[in-house]
């Protein structure tokens, strides 16, 4: 919800329409940055900033895809029911659910994560 209203994603079943963010294009590295290019290129808009923020906007149905990498739980895990509850999609890069359980001896790993307003286009 978002100032008592409910939100929800919004359609968008192709990446020629689709409104992509993450937080900066250099933090891309290796096969990611390869990979991360091959969907910004197919986008209507790719847009750069926001952080955290992005997931807000996409939750509102304002953008259409979050894509990040190098993530920290505690980057995400907070988001998985913000999207999910408002209709989208959230995983790794390949479409597994993305789950972390601490421990005192585990040590955060890095994710690549995928958030998608329309599970067409998570696709």
């Amino acid at each position: 919800m978002l100032n008592g209203q409910d939100i929800s994603t919004r359609s968008c079943a192709k990446l020629s329409k689709a409104y992509l963010y993450t937080t900066s294009p250099h933090l891309f590295n290796g096969d990611a940055e390869v990979a991360f290019a091959r969907v910004r290129d197919k986008v209507k808009v790719p847009l750069y900033g926001c952080d955290c923020y992005a997931y807000a906007l996409l939750a509102s149905g304002f953008v259409d895809l979050v894509i990040e990498s190098g993530l920290k739980p505690y980057d995400f895990l907070s988001l998985i029911p913000v999207i999910e509850g408002a209709g989208g999609v959230i995983t790794d890069w390949k479409g597994h659910q993305l789950h972390w359980e601490a421990s005192s001896d585990s040590l955060p790993t890095s994710f690549n994560v995928l958030a998608a307003g329309d599970k067409q286009l998570h696709q």
